[in-house]
């Protein structure tokens, strides 16, 4: 068994990241716009300044109450759309219940989408450029492999599906209505699970040698499954900190494009 270190490959793709930025001759800014006070959105934005920061990227944090006026957030990223001093931005998901989270994604102007959340954007999600981007380092084919991916999501399930058929890979979605996950899981080569359900995926849920991804933190019993795969993404250090290379990869690629 091989662990998938997200972290490593993290910290090697941000510290080529920041070569080339101190080398562009330009301000790259990514805003961030977050509603409320959940304390895992209150930090993953954290640790994504701090990384945004560290590679010499700036912006601003656009922090609403979790009781503030949709209109307010949608007036801002209006706002942000036309600001030529922001390179890019992302919503930092979730969003309370009481807001359009489709319509507020699909207001952001695709040029400055950085974390690919609007579908029309035609920008590979970071979470999604991620998990790629973590299997090819590892030298892991995905042709002619049969992929399970435990999300169906417009965010994560959907694009990846997409962009793992484009490099030659069978791809099946699953989500919660779907009925005996354990008999399809159980034809994975590579199963990636984005639930944050802990522990869905059991041992017995998996094959022999199976290439296992867990997005959730904590949607793949570690103990159990490490000891069937070939490969498998630690709980907190595989697909996280790839996301967040991702996402300040992209800003840098939206940054040049002008």
């Amino acid at each position: 068994m091989q662990l998938l270190d997200g972290k490593t490959l993290s910290e090697k793709i941000l510290s080529n990241l920041k070569d080339k930025i101190s080398q562009f001759s330009g301000i790259i800014n990514l805003d961030i716009v977050l509603v409320g006070n959940d304390l895992s959105s209150l930090k993953y934005v954290a640790l994504k300044q701090a990384k945004a920061e560290s590679v010499g990227i700036g912006g601003q944090l656009h922090h609403f109450s979790v009781g503030e006026s949709p209109d307010k957030v949608i007036s801002l990223i209006k706002s942000l759309n036309l600001d030529s001093s922001v390179t890019g931005f992302f919503v930092q998901l979730p969003l309370p219940d009481n807001y359009n989270q489709e319509f507020i994604l699909n207001s952001i102007n695709p040029d400055k989408d950085a974390d690919g959340l609007n579908p029309s954007s035609e920008i590979i999600p970071a979470v999604d450029k991620g998990i790629i981007r973590l299997l090819e380092e590892y030298k892991i084919s995905l042709s002619g492999k049969n992929v399970v991916i435990v999300n169906d999501s417009l965010l994560i399930g959907r694009p990846l599906k997409k962009e793992l058929e484009k490099l030659g890979a069978q791809v099946i979605l699953c989500n919660e209505a779907t009925s005996d996950l354990k008999s399809i899981t159980l034809t994975s080569d590579i199963l990636i699970s984005a639930t944050g359900v802990k522990n869905l995926i059991t041992v017995d849920m998996v094959k022999e040698g199976i290439i296992a991804v867990d997005v959730g933190g904590g949607d793949i019993d570690f103990a159990g499954v490490s000891t069937k795969a070939s490969y498998i993404t630690p709980t907190f250090s595989g697909v996280g900190p790839m996301t967040v290379a991702s996402l300040l990869e992209t800003t840098y690629e939206l940054a040049t494009r002008k």
